[in-house]
């Protein structure tokens, strides 16, 4: 039988493993084709990835994202900073918009560093490839698994969820 105490931590916390999920909206003013989108996800990933080992992390279990456009979708990860980052996926023509969600599960440090350390290199990438975060979410952990809607459907929500609401936004702005 499963201790109630435990099952409130999550099934990693007591092996010192932390996670830290976002979902943000990038813009750029002009639109930026497959290599320029599957660079900066690779870049992201990485420079997470060492924003985490900065601040104390003993490993990185796995940092991914997802990159959804109109045009199609990227899919980066890494499992650490010497392992280098990698990347999948297709985007058919160049696109000013893009929604992703960005996953990080570290061992070492608390939520709130790969918080932290997620939220900086997300921003610190995005903005020097001249992307404006438009929006943040917060959202949890995901996987291929997750996805039972078509990518269509799952795009159409994600603009759904920025949209801004007659009350105000309802995402949490960390810039």
């Amino acid at each position: 039988m499963t201790d109630p105490m435990n099952a409130e931590k999550g099934c990693y916390t007591e092996h010192g493993v932390s996670g830290y999920g976002v979902a943000v909206k990038l813009t750029h003013e002009h639109p930026k084709d497959e290599r320029f989108v599957r660079t900066m996800a690779e870049e992201m990933m990485h420079s997470i990835a060492v924003k985490c080992m900065e601040r104390g992390a003993r490993c990185i279990g796995h940092i991914k994202s997802h990159v959804m456009s109109e045009a199609g979708a990227i899919k980066a990860d890494t499992i650490g900073v010497e392992q280098g980052a990698y990347s999948s996926g297709s985007i058919r023509h160049p696109v000013r918009d893009l929604y992703m969600a960005v996953n990080s599960i570290v061992q070492g440090i608390r939520e709130e560093e790969v918080k932290t350390a997620t939220l900086e290199g997300v921003h610190e990438v995005a903005e020097g490839k001249g992307y404006v975060v438009a929006k943040e979410k917060e959202h949890t952990y995901f996987d291929e698994f997750d996805f039972t809607v078509s990518k269509q459907e799952y795009l159409r929500q994600l603009e759904e969820q920025f949209k801004e609401e007659t009350n105000g936004p309802r995402e949490s702005k960390n810039s």
